[in-house]
């Protein structure tokens, strides 16, 4: 079947589309409503869905975003026909592989093996075919021997694997996951994604996703779902700046006013802006080093906005409230970055940075440094606030290290080999 389509066909083309649900506040209600000689309503009306205009095309990767009820798995059941719609019109041509959500289409009681070959049968391909594919199916999924036990003793984990693997091999025209690769180990995750970038590339994909990462390294376009409705459809970055200056805005929306700082606070010159931050407090389990000066609190944001998301050359702000409990003649203050694996990839700190040293009296004093993100590879990193005292980069007192306070997910553009990218400043040739 996916011979027979051409690559600018649309094979998913929704009009209007909306699905509305009934809600009752108790079941009785249901019971009521449908009885009531005089024709009476007990629910309350609720458009999961509305109004959505939508058009892909084959060999399209679709990433759907949005927050929670924002009707993004609503529409996946539409498209795959778990539920029909309640207005408009959706036309969807091809054969469907959907990973809504994990143990979907498998029979507990029954073998990983049998699973696939029950799975095969529902979309419409023979016992012999399936049984060609086998072999590529069990060893893309590697779980083992665990493919011929009962899918009742499995993990989250090995649903995954296995409902993915049978899933692209049984060469479907749209294939639609839903989260369901969250649960994956990092490496199962980044095999799936080559897989469908560099072996599914004239497949149509549509991925539900809240790793943004995700979204940048294998959408082809974004769509934006809130309350219900497509409120951006566009290339990825563009979705996800939309989608995290969106969080951002309801986020502080009617938070009143900050917490204050402390009443015996002195803001330093310069910085009165950052003691009005949202400040995000600091752990004491998280601190370590002399304490002599602490971080109390913490405010990171990039390019204005939250730190939600990142990619290269963003500028990244972070405004430390510090509690000093005796005059400092010579601060350092710096961040280090880590990856998921806890390595420090890079670090900035002031003195090394060409700053000097910062004087600090005793008391509360809130402190601003910027810093624009290098290219890093795609994933999260987290940042580690420090306060040094001294006069040399690498010989002084470690006042107080935060560790791991704020986690960040870095996006890439463009392909990074290894762990970051740096310019080639110059290219020649010489006969």
């Amino acid at each position: 079947m996916a011979a027979a389509l051409t690559e600018s066909k649309v094979l998913i083309e929704a009009k209007d589309l909306g699905k509305q649900y009934r809600l009752f506040d108790k079941p009785i209600d249901r019971l009521k409503e449908a009885l009531d000689p005089f024709g009476r309503s007990f629910h309350t009306d609720f458009f999961a869905l509305r109004h959505v205009d939508l058009e892909v095309r084959r060999g399209e990767a679709l990433a759907i975003i949005g927050r929670n009820g924002s009707g993004k798995s609503t529409l996946l059941k539409l498209i795959t026909g778990v539920v029909a719609a309640s207005e408009g019109a959706l036309k969807v041509e091809g054969r469907i592989a959907a990973l809504l959500e994990l143990g979907a289409g498998f029979n507990p009681e029954y073998t990983g093996v049998e699973n696939v070959f029950l799975n095969g049968t529902i979309h419409g391909m023979t016992h012999e075919q399936v049984e060609e594919r086998l072999p590529d199916i069990l060893a893309f999924a590697d779980i083992g021997d665990f493919a011929h036990r009962a899918c009742k003793s499995y993990s989250s984990g090995m649903f995954a694997r296995l409902a993915f693997s049978a899933m692209i091999h049984f060469e479907p025209d749209i294939l639609i996951v839903d989260e369901a690769l969250a649960v994956g180990d990092v490496f199962f995750q980044q095999k799936c994604f080559r897989w469908m970038k560099e072996r599914m590339a004239g497949v149509t994909k549509l991925l539900v996703t809240h790793d943004m990462a995700s979204v940048a390294q294998l959408a082809t376009r974004a769509v934006v779902l809130e309350s219900g409705k497509v409120a951006f459809d566009g290339p990825p970055l563009d979705a996800i700046e939309h989608y995290t200056k969106s969080l951002h805005t309801d986020l502080f929306a009617g938070e009143g006013a900050p917490e204050p700082p402390d009443e015996h606070a002195h803001p330093a010159p310069g910085v009165e802006d950052a003691i009005a931050e949202k400040w995000e407090p600091v752990d004491e389990k998280e601190i370590a080093g002399a304490r002599e000066v602490e971080i109390r609190a913490h405010h990171v944001s990039v390019n204005g906005l939250g730190h939600e998301v990142i990619k290269a050359g963003d500028s990244v702000r972070i405004a430390l409230k510090v509690d000093a409990r005796r005059p400092v003649e010579h601060l350092i203050v710096g961040v280090a970055v880590s990856d998921k694996y806890g390595q420090i990839v890079f670090g900035v700190n002031s003195l090394a940075s060409g700053h000097p040293t910062m004087k600090l009296e005793k008391g509360t004093r809130a402190i601003v440094l910027e810093f624009e993100w290098p290219e890093v590879k795609e994933g999260s990193y987290f940042l580690t606030l420090g306060l040094g005292e001294g006069q040399d980069e690498l010989n002084h007192v470690v006042q107080c290290w935060a560790h791991n306070v704020v986690a960040v997910q870095s996006i890439a553009t463009r392909a990074i080999h290894g762990i970051f990218n740096v310019p080639m400043r110059r290219l020649t040739q010489r006969g």
